[in-house]
């Protein structure tokens, strides 16, 4: 794993395997799935994860801000097997560590795809939005949040 003075294996705008946190468990590890990457930054010694979370469930009705939808062709370009959504209402700051990102250790880190600057530039307005005008809608995982 990376430590402070090395540059993480992740970046803005990768989809990544990363052991999510679930709504019932909030600050510990949960099953493998995709996330995106908001943003990495340095903490204490060594770096946290922005993540997003991602799901190919099919979505009922319309979608809400900060729901963004990707049909099978954009999933692909992305590394995406099927289509799927990125619900930038549920968010988690992780420690990038081989619990929280098990594959980070691995070639390849675990990336399956990156976002294109224009869609990272996307997904960062939307996000910046929700936070200003709708932050009751957010919800918050992982050990790194510090109470607010």
């Amino acid at each position: 794993m990376p430590g402070r003075g090395d540059v993480p294996a992740l970046q803005q705008g990768d989809f990544v395997w990363c052991a999510f946190p679930e709504r019932e468990a909030p600050l510990r590890p949960g099953p493998l799935h995709v996330a995106y990457t908001l943003a990495v930054a340095a903490v204490g010694e060594g770096h946290g994860v922005m993540a997003v979370y991602t799901t190919s469930q099919p979505w009922a009705g319309a979608l809400p801000q900060g729901v963004i939808a990707f049909d099978g062709a954009e999933a692909a370009s992305l590394g995406q097997a099927r289509a799927f959504v990125l619900d930038l209402r549920r968010m988690a700051y992780l420690p990038l560590t081989t619990a929280w990102f098990p594959r980070a250790g691995e070639v390849g880190a675990g990336v399956l795809g990156r976002a294109p600057r224009v869609l990272r530039d996307r997904v960062n307005a939307v996000a910046t939005e929700l936070v200003k005008r709708r932050p009751e809608s957010l919800s918050r995982s992982g050990p790194l949040w510090r109470p607010t």
